[in-house]
């Protein structure tokens, strides 16, 4: 009888922790959705930040550790965050994108998570970032990293692996099975894999391995935005570049991963009106099917733009950014999702 009462026991513990949330469990959140990004992390912080690495400087600001990462994981979590897939934060009305308010269970605060420049171009090959997300032979995703000619797999030092084993150790820092959305260019490929069709040499052999991998994602509940195809400045290319980098996208990039509706402006420069008037940059993106904008700032917004006049407004986000700079000079911006003199990796950063 006492193993009976253990098994029903162990039985209904995980059918709370697994089971869909009910109407009693859940609520309409209405206060701020806060959105965070981080660039692909630093894997290797000995290498990253070693004096003869020309990446150090950039590395050191602009990127976190692994394991700064892992332990704001941590801290979210404890701060009853729990990650919500951005699709769900909107949704479309006559053709236009409108907020959506988000269902999660009591107690809990989403949180938007999303990773920039998921690319591992060719300039930052062996100076401490892992150089491809990947799938092992069991058909987990894993890092992969090449030295000395041999490849090797890792599962604890890029945001892929690391947030796919923290949602399995802590089901319910996930809602719905959401994990974060990864921004994409194209002009060096995508995950670490050289699709763009500047490659003539293996480029069939690496758009099939790529699209293996964004299957493996999109089952495992991560989502795809457009970071751009070249990474440019907005107001340094002209119209008819922007058309071109636009095509580019999508014969390059939204044929690997399908369409999606979110921009994420690079450096967070947007161009939404000029001279009184619907730029024709954003004009493009519509065409192009975007409907939700995102930038980066510091303080929440998520809103219509642009503000005067009767121009017709367009739903923005921004996006708090968790880099090496904001956790040590903008920790009271960061207070309210985490403590950030708790994250920051103190022995690393002393090599910087």
């Amino acid at each position: 009888m006492k193993k009976f009462v253990l098994f029903l026991f162990i039985i209904l513990s995980v059918s709370l922790v697994t089971s869909p949330i009910s109407a009693e469990e859940a609520y309409y959140y209405t206060d701020k959705v806060e959105h965070i990004f981080t660039h692909c992390l630093i894997a290797y912080p000995g290498l990253a930040f070693d004096r003869n690495n020309d990446m150090r400087s950039h590395y050191a600001r602009d990127c976190i550790t692994y394991t700064e990462f892992s332990s704001m994981l941590s801290l979210l979590e404890e701060n009853d965050y729990c990650l919500v897939d951005i699709n769900d934060a909107f949704e479309i009305k006559d053709g236009k994108a409108v907020k959506k308010k988000i269902r999660v269970p009591k107690g809990k605060k989403p949180l938007i998570m999303s990773f920039d420049d998921v690319v591992y171009d060719h300039k930052k090959a062996g100076k401490g970032m892992v150089d491809k997300i990947g799938i092992d032979s069991n058909g987990e995703l894993c890092a992969i990293t090449y030295r000395e000619g041999k490849e090797f797999l890792s599962y604890n030092n890029e945001f892929v692996p690391i947030l796919e084993n923290f949602v399995k150790e802590h089901p319910w820092f996930s809602l719905n099975g959401a994990k974060g959305t990864i921004n994409l260019t194209g002009y060096d490929g995508i995950l670490g894999y050289r699709t763009q069709g500047k490659n003539k040499v293996n480029r069939e052999e690496e758009l099939e391995k790529a699209k293996r991998v964004v299957e493996k994602l999109k089952n495992n509940g991560w989502t795809f935005a457009s970071h751009s195809y070249g990474h440019y400045h907005m107001k340094e290319i002209s119209d008819e570049q922007f058309e071109e980098e636009l095509r580019l996208w999508r014969d390059e990039v939204e044929s690997l991963v399908g369409q999606t509706s979110v921009y994420v402006y690079p450096y967070g420069e947007w161009v939404i009106a000029e001279n009184g008037k619907i730029s024709k940059k954003h004009e493009l993106l519509k065409e192009y099917g975007f409907k939700l904008f995102c930038g980066v700032g510091m303080k929440q917004f998520f809103s219509y733009l642009p503000y005067s006049g009767d121009l017709e407004k367009s739903l923005f986000m921004d996006r708090k950014v968790i880099d090496g700079f904001a956790l040590q000079e903008r920790q009271t911006d960061l207070a309210p999702l985490f403590d950030a003199s708790l994250v920051i990796d103190k022995h690393t950063r002393q090599l910087v």
